[in-house]
């Protein structure tokens, strides 16, 4: 077939599961590998019958762990986390749909350029309303392409981390705004840049607050508040000059020291 995208896929498709449809999991323990994307759902040809394809991908429940040199998950629909365990592990774009919408589940995204991505351009592109989601970007953390006023990421429950370690991008990127209802979440990225994007939410100053700190690879970095432990994180890297957006709370102390007694998951991080 025909050239696209990359350059070197070649003339065979180099994807893990790829779907024209739809690709549910429901459980189990899937591993992939993939130089493509690891999964993949279409919705740009039309099916044997006649329909028009979703092009979605939902997780309910299982262990998902993908290495990937393109995107993780890639849904030309809806990404749709509900459940289970989603690890990917390397990847160009971690988790990339029209709309994201993650509300329960354990999901770990290691990414070189977005850690998640949703290319919807009105309404409501992603949704966190549950779950557990740490992600380590190279690009933005979690990026969404809506421009509709406030609703590019609406924030409704769950506890989010995300690191994105380039001063080009930030860690939370909307085009005209993000809406925090619930949840907690913490970004943190270099200051300066793009970092503005990270304090675009509606009304940021009664729901949010931010810090600038130095931050060395292998630190632990704990959140209080109101006196209390909300979150311990070991950082994968070195932050010189940091800054934290921390959603939940308009009031935050921030500790670093260099060994932690709590029980850090499989992402180094403890949610208290």
């Amino acid at each position: 077939g025909g050239m696209d995208g990359n350059s070197d896929k070649g003339e065979y498709s180099t994807k893990g599961i790829k779907s024209s449809n739809e690709i549910k999991i429901y459980g189990g323990i899937i591993t992939i590998k993939a130089y493509d994307d690891a999964i993949h759902a279409n919705s740009d040809v039309a099916l044997e019958n006649g329909e028009t394809p979703l092009g979605n991908v939902t997780v309910y429940g299982g262990t998902i762990t993908v290495y990937s040199n393109d995107d993780g998950i890639h849904a030309d629909g809806v990404l749709s986390i509900q459940g289970g365990s989603v690890f990917v592990t390397n990847s160009y774009e971690g988790l990339e749909g029209t709309q994201v919408k993650v509300s329960g589940g354990f999901i770990s995204v290691t990414s070189k350029d977005d850690g998640i991505n949703a290319t919807f351009s009105n309404g409501n592109a992603i949704n966190i309303s549950g779950g557990t989601v740490y992600i380590y970007a190279g690009g933005d953390g979690i990026d969404s392409n809506s421009r509709t006023s406030y609703e590019g990421i609406i924030f409704n429950g769950g506890d989010v981390v995300v690191i994105s370690t380039s001063g080009g991008n930030s860690a939370i990127d909307t085009e005209n705004g993000y809406t925090y209802n619930g949840g907690r979440v913490i970004a943190i990225m270099p200051s300066g840049g793009m970092s503005s994007e990270s304090k675009h939410g509606y009304n940021f100053s009664s729901i949010g607050t931010t810090k600038n700190v130095s931050l060395s690879s292998g630190v632990y970095l704990t959140v209080k508040v109101s006196g209390e432990n909300s979150v311990t994180i070991k950082m994968p890297c070195s932050i010189n000059s940091a800054m934290i957006v921390y959603l939940g709370s308009t009031s935050i102390d921030i500790s670093t020291s260099q060994s932690t007694n709590s029980n850090l998951d499989a992402s180094s991080v403890c949610w208290y």
